[in-house]
């Protein structure tokens, strides 16, 4: 049985009261977003190198023990740079929900448009786990569209 987990893909609710999307700021980056034609931009400014300095999330949603998720985006940035997106826990100790192997780290996000696919395992539960992508590492513009999440089944049981 697949299931999507993220109901608006356009990024229509970004912003707004009950979002389930999130920008996430710390050590003075800023993330300015714009949405335009189902299309995120960000303009990330004040970055000192550490990439979960600026985030975006999709928070909150359930996880069980052996859900497999699979997660699609397009993405590019004005300046190449790294970047990371995994599934963890929403709250402290805001803690990875997959291996340490299984994490989606370190790839390169270029000028011209790329489409990332990732698959994790979860090995542990959460009741409000987020979908976060750490992007505050440099400044720099990003735009990203068409982000998909589903749970395909239960590798417990398949």
């Amino acid at each position: 049985m697949t299931r999507g987990i993220i109901d608006d893909r356009a990024f229509d609710t970004l912003g707004r009261a009950g979002s389930r999307w999130v920008l996430e700021n710390h050590e003075g980056v800023a993330l300015r977003p714009t949405v335009e034609a189902e299309l995120l931009r960000l303009e990330i400014t004040g970055a000192h190198g550490a990439n979960w300095h600026g985030e975006l999330r999709y928070t909150p949603f359930a996880v069980a023990v052996g859900d497999v998720f699979e997660l699609g985006f397009e993405a590019r940035a004005e300046r190449a740079f790294t970047f990371s997106v995994w599934l963890g826990q929403r709250d402290a100790p805001h803690a990875s929900l997959v291996e340490e192997e299984d994490r989606f780290q370190g790839q390169w996000m270029t000028p011209e448009w790329q489409k990332f696919r990732h698959r994790w395992r979860a090995v542990a539960a959460e009741g409000k786990a987020r979908l976060n992508f750490a992007l505050g590492q440099i400044d720099n513009v990003v735009e990203i569209r068409n982000v998909g999440l589903s749970v395909r089944g239960n590798a417990a049981s398949t």
